[in-house]
């Protein structure tokens, strides 16, 4: 990518919404520049519920992160999640040839057998008002030979694409859209949360041994599944942080404010943990006189949700997914994560090694202390995305224009002779 090329990772959660600004240094690498959050307002589950508080909380990070850049926001792409998310695993087929002879493989080939799987979900009943976000290839066969990675130059009769489509409600996204339109701003791309996490959280060897990412965001929890360095399986969840929050709010008689400062400073994923004689103070609502409860009693109520969250996302996994292929371990990651022996009961659930997932800063520089958190992963993993996608689309159009330099050799012998064959 050129340097000074600018890059927007906006974040859009149910309780958060954080913008990175960054360039593309002189040694080709990211900088970031400026960093943006603020409150969440006018989304639930992912979904735009009043167009013009998500719109003013979408400004203000953004205008946030300008200030700090000292930067125009350009090139913006966003994360989203929701329970009108809809991902399923389809396979696109193309003939490279009617003859007797197979052909070369090309780029353009490989762009219409996707194209194909894309069509092959748009057909079907039910996804008449979903748009396709992703269209990412798992592996490939020719004819009889299953498993490549790249057939780009190979040779055959016949191309298969194994490819993991997901879907957005396409009014969903509009809103979104509009909302960062209304902002003043235009959007390049969505991306789907845990995709873009997985690129800040996961490095190479977990994608190619099998790993399990859980993003457990405000409003949602975001799943996937990645094993021989593709995507195999997504989904998400529409339960979240915030639900542990409401749960305390409702179980303690206490402010939502309240309830979440509670979950952060005192919470724990396993109640077992927590001294069962400890008496905390709990405020009252609206001036009436705080209340004395035991600390596990609030921990009780935390880990039923959390259970909740781990035990639906198994369920899930299980029963459209062999667990026995995850070599490498499940993380977790998103705001939720940080509570207190969250991974240690993700493990107990999964029977499987967890760690939390914190963004790898080691590819930025700037000012990157801040996004030391798990909350920063999809931001983080937006920035990350997106540069290697543009990156491999300026390599494929160099590729398109030199050509192979070895079969141009071969043209230009065949034009010489042309005449005397």
């Amino acid at each position: 990518m050129k340097s000074g090329n600018i890059i927007t990772a906006i974040d859009i959660g149910t309780t958060k919404i954080c913008v990175i600004i960054a360039i593309v240094n002189e040694e080709n690498k990211l900088e970031v520049k400026g960093i943006g959050t603020t409150k969440a307002e006018g989304l639930l589950n992912g979904i735009v519920v009043d167009i013009t508080k998500a719109s003013k909380s979408i400004s203000d990070a953004i205008v946030e992160s300008e200030t700090m850049a000292g930067l125009k926001a350009k090139n913006l792409y966003v994360g989203i999640a929701g329970s009108h998310i809809k991902s399923q695993n389809t396979i696109g087929r193309i003939s490279l040839t009617s003859g007797t002879e197979p052909r070369d493989i090309t780029q353009e080939h490989v762009e219409d057998v996707i194209t194909n799987s894309k069509n092959n979900v748009k057909i079907q009943q039910g996804n008449e008002r979903l748009e396709i976000i992703h269209a990412i290839p798992q592996y490939y066969t020719i004819d009889e030979q299953d498993g490549i990675l790249n057939p780009v130059n190979m040779s055959g009769f016949n191309l298969s694409a194994h490819v993991h489509i997901v879907m957005a409600d396409i009014n969903a996204l509009r809103n979104i859209t509009r909302c960062i339109e209304i902002a003043g701003y235009k959007v390049q791309d969505i991306f789907l949360e845990p995709i873009a996490s997985s690129n800040a959280v996961l490095n190479e060897v977990e994608k190619e041994l099998g790993s399990i990412i859980i993003d457990i965001g405000g409003g949602t929890t975001d799943i996937a599944v990645f094993f021989k360095d593709s995507i195999r399986f997504s989904t998400v969840l529409a339960v979240g942080g915030t639900n542990i929050t409401q749960d305390l709010a409702i179980g303690l008689h206490t402010s939502p404010q309240n309830a979440e400062n509670l979950k952060i400073n005192q919470g724990n994923s396993l109640s077992s943990q927590v001294p069962e004689d400890k008496i905390i103070e709990i405020e009252g609502i609206g001036g009436r006189e705080p209340k004395k409860r035991k600390l596990r009693y609030v921990t009780e109520i935390i880990e039923a949700r959390m259970r909740e969250i781990f035990e639906g996302s198994y369920k899930i996994l299980n029963e459209q997914y062999d667990l026995k292929m995850i070599t490498a371990g499940l993380t977790l990651t998103g705001g939720a994560s940080l509570l207190k022996n969250s991974e240690v009961l993700a493990e107990e659930i999964f029977n499987m090694s967890t760690k939390i997932g914190y963004p790898d800063l080691a590819n930025l520089s700037g000012p990157t202390e801040r996004l030391e958190n798990p909350k920063y992963a999809t931001s983080v993993g937006i920035l990350y995305y997106t540069y290697n996608e543009l990156s491999n689309k300026e390599t494929k159009i160099q590729s398109i224009k030199l050509g192979n330099p070895f079969m141009n050799f071969l043209k230009k012998i065949k034009e010489i002779f042309k005449d005397y064959i």
